[in-house]
């Protein structure tokens, strides 16, 4: 028994070559020799129920999915059989065709059995490109990817801190009456004793200004402008007009009035917290001792009574018996 050998891609193409069948009148050559045979109708006679024009249209379309098919057949079995690594660049789509598993040989073996029951070449060569074309589409769905459902994470729920209660400010320290609030550093002769230039703390007291005007001369050492000696000024003096008003600088009780050769007319304020405050060189005085006094009220009047050397207020303020520089308490303003 002849085993049967497998048709090559080239002998298979001049088998389809000969198995070419007309539309009308269907001729057919097989390996035999020519045999024609003639398609009839239910009458025994060819049939003519399609008009001319429908025919030439149906004959087109086929030509057209005849052309379709034999470029396939030959880009397939040219192109894989002999050019397999060209044909991997053709593109992704002809590529899955020429790889997918399909069953060329069942293909042939079909449109030869077609061609041999004397069906029309025509219709063997649309069912093989059925086969063939619908074989790679279901291989190539097949190989898809089912789509993929992107799992959205859960919404995290972050806590938002609780609000913190707000802390209160620091409290201002807590000060006693006499406690040094600032300390100040000065160069030159120290003071001598009872006297300081250190802020100290006076107590919580409501203040005033003693007068509108300017300072003329500081507190500490200078040169004593009548007397001309280098000495201690235990105040400040305050240059103003004369007549200006002068005023008491806290709350408090009138301790004494008088007169002296050095000072002019005076007048001392006895405070709360052991605080007193003088006042003098005025021109006047209208409060008398033991008087209460309010703070902003007036006293006296600015003058030039004493050793002065023009119109001016001296004022001091003492804690106890120790004097302080009174521009740590007020401020001055020009009259």
């Amino acid at each position: 028994m002849i085993e049967e050998q497998p048709l090559q891609p080239l002998e298979r193409l001049f088998f389809l070559r000969d198995s070419i069948t007309l539309r009308r009148g269907e001729y057919s050559w097989g390996k035999g020799g020519m045999d024609m045979r003639v398609r009839m109708g239910r009458g025994g006679a060819p049939s003519a129920k399609k008009s001319q024009k429908e025919r030439g249209r149906a004959g087109g379309r086929q030509l057209l999915q005849l052309v379709a098919c034999v470029v396939l057949f030959l880009t397939v079995f040219i192109g894989k059989g002999v050019l397999p690594e060209e044909m991997a660049q053709v593109g992704p789509q002809l590529l899955g065709v020429l790889r997918a598993n399909t069953d060329f040989r069942g293909a042939f073996a079909a449109l030869g059995s077609t061609m041999a029951e004397g069906e029309p070449v025509l219709d063997g060569l649309e069912q093989f490109c059925a086969t063939v074309i619908g074989v790679q589409e279901q291989s190539m769905g097949e190989g898809e990817d089912e789509p993929v459902q992107v799992l959205q994470p859960e919404p995290v729920r972050v806590e938002e801190p609780e609000p913190q209660p707000q802390s209160d400010p620091e409290p201002p320290p807590q000060y006693q009456v006499g406690d040094v609030v600032q300390t100040i550093a000065v160069e030159g002769q120290a003071l001598p004793e009872r006297y300081t230039y250190d802020k100290l703390y006076l107590g919580e007291m409501e203040t005033a200004e003693p007068v509108a005007g300017t300072l003329t001369s500081a507190f500490g050492y200078r040169d004593h402008p009548t007397i001309g000696t280098y000495a201690v000024h235990g105040g400040v003096d305050i240059g103003a007009a004369k007549g200006t008003a002068v005023r008491a600088f806290a709350d408090g009780t009138v301790e004494f009035v008088g007169e002296s050769e050095d000072f002019g007319l005076y007048l001392q304020l006895r405070h709360e917290n052991d605080v007193s405050t003088f006042y003098s060189h005025c021109e006047s005085i209208s409060v008398k001792k033991g008087e209460l006094i309010k703070a902003g009220q007036q006293v006296a009047k600015v003058g030039s009574t004493g050793k002065s050397t023009g119109p001016h207020l001296h004022f001091e303020v003492r804690l106890g018996e120790v004097r302080l520089d009174p521009m740590h308490y007020i401020t001055l303003r020009e009259g």
